[in-house]
């Protein structure tokens, strides 16, 4: 009789129901909200969040939210806090403080390099139009040899997949390539529709078209190479010793970024690739393809020093019969601070009728440096290291090279033709940018060549200002 009363009991006992108990154990995320945001859109913060609403509360992706709003120019600051939710041991709300930065930016400044000589810039910023974290840019530059204008529309989420749109209208006119080029005038005008796209955290592709109207006009002063190509490519005309060509390419471009740098400025660690390539595409008045490469490696060394490899390629040529070689105004130029320091800038490479540097569709660079350690109040400002670089600049395509006797010459990549520096040099931040100061001393210089289209100028210190826009 006792067992039945018992058996009774836990059967009346198991008929109530139990309070409801936290099934896997995790803490949702209820509410996310942000705080001290007065020109920035909701939905332009939330946008950026790899932790939802709704879901269990994960740290990585809170500190990657984080980061990815800082990244943001018109971010400062972003805080993360975390409040319980009331009657809910199982949920909390994530709040998010913003603080703010100046959305716009203008002003002006100036650089200088050897082959360009002092320029100065002006331009206007904003990067967070009417709170929608739109961008819009405008630019100018003027330098002794060149003055460029440029007005551009930014959208990084034109599509809700975070795909960017930029459109770009953009003015350039060319008196003289370098100093120390043979005389050659351009006009360019271009119109531009790009979409980019973040296919990781780490790395970024974009690919448009743009639209661009050259003229090139050569005078007296120019030489047989500038002529030739001139008045055999585009729409051509001859008055007297000035020659002109007008030409339209519609431009496919594409371009691929991967960036671990630890910091833009100064970087200690990292990875950076940039991948570029455009083409005029078939049936434009001028038909040809470029690509472009460089790569920046960055490693620490015993805690102290930092170690940087730097390698640029470029590769251009024409395709098809209709255009005799690549565009005179886009070949590459070797020789100064972007390349081989120690050697003129862009005096390297292929000469032309004039003896003067003509570029090559054909570049190759790599510079490596060893970077001393600085007192911690110097590293963001100062970098003193050593360097060796190599590189050079070539002709691959069918451009006629003469020296004084009517000899062919033949600018051809070779090994040997690699030119070759050491040395010593300083980066310093700078309110215009970053100014580089070097002492190269050139290992491999054909300095005193009796060829003068053979022979390399020297220039053992150099000085260059850079400007970021």
């Amino acid at each position: 009789m006792r067992n039945l009363s018992l058996l009774a009991f836990l059967i009346i006992l198991m008929s109530f129901e139990l309070p409801a108990q936290v099934g896997d154990g995790r803490i949702y995320v209820r509410r996310i909200e942000f705080l001290g945001t007065n020109r920035i859109d909701d939905q332009v913060l939330r946008r950026e969040l790899l932790q939802l609403e709704g879901t269990h509360i994960n740290t990585v992706a809170l500190e990657q939210s984080r980061l990815r709003l800082e990244r943001l120019p018109y971010i400062e600051r972003a805080q993360v806090t975390q409040r319980p939710v009331k009657h809910a041991p199982d949920q909390v709300d994530v709040l998010i403080t913003i603080t703010e930065a100046p959305a716009r930016r203008y002003g002006g400044g100036g650089g200088y390099s050897e082959s360009h000589r002092a320029s100065l810039h002006g331009y206007f910023v904003n990067e967070n139009i009417l709170g929608t974290g739109q961008r819009f840019a405008a630019r100018i530059e003027a330098s002794e040899f060149r003055t460029a204008a440029e007005v551009l529309h930014s959208d990084p989420y034109a599509q809700p997949n975070g795909i960017s749109r930029t459109i770009a209208i953009s003015s350039r006119r060319i008196d003289q390539l370098t100093a120390d080029t043979s005389e050659l005038e351009a006009n360019l005008t271009a119109g531009l529709l790009e979409y980019g796209y973040h296919v990781a955290e780490t790395q970024a592709i974009r690919f448009g078209l743009s639209l661009q109207d050259a003229e090139l006009i050569t005078g007296p002063l120019a030489s047989d190479q500038l002529v030739d190509w001139v008045r055999n490519n585009g729409n051509s005309t001859v008055q007297g010793n000035e020659s002109s060509t007008d030409y339209l390419t519609a431009q496919f471009l594409f371009g691929w970024h991967y960036d671990t740098r630890d910091k833009k400025v100064f970087p200690s660690h990292g990875l950076e690739q940039l991948l570029s390539f455009k083409t005029a595409v078939p049936g434009s008045e001028v038909e040809f393809y470029v690509v472009d490469y460089e790569l920046s490696k960055y490693w620490p060394l015993n805690g102290r020093w930092t170690a940087k490899m730097g390698v640029k390629l470029g590769f251009g040529a024409k395709y098809g019969s209709k255009t005799s070689s690549l565009p005179p105004n886009l070949n590459w130029f070797a020789g100064g601070p972007n390349s081989v320091r120690g050697y003129r800038e862009n005096r390297l490479g292929p000469k032309d009728s004039l003896g003067n540097p003509y570029g090559g569709n054909l570049f190759v660079s790599a510079q490596f440096e060893l970077m001393m350690p600085l007192p911690e109040k110097w590293q963001k400002h100062l970098r003193i290291g050593f360097f060796y670089d190599i590189g050079n600049v070539f002709s691959t395509e069918n451009v006629s090279f003469l020296d004084d006797d009517g000899q062919s010459l033949d600018y051809a990549i070779e090994l040997s033709e690699l030119r070759q520096s050491v040395g010593i040099a300083a980066k310093i931040l700078i309110p215009l940018g970053v100014l580089r100061l070097s002492y190269g001393v050139p290992i491999n210089a054909e300095d005193d060549n009796p060829n003068r289209f053979l022979r390399d100028v020297i220039e053992r210190f150099q000085i260059a200002i850079g400007v970021d826009f």
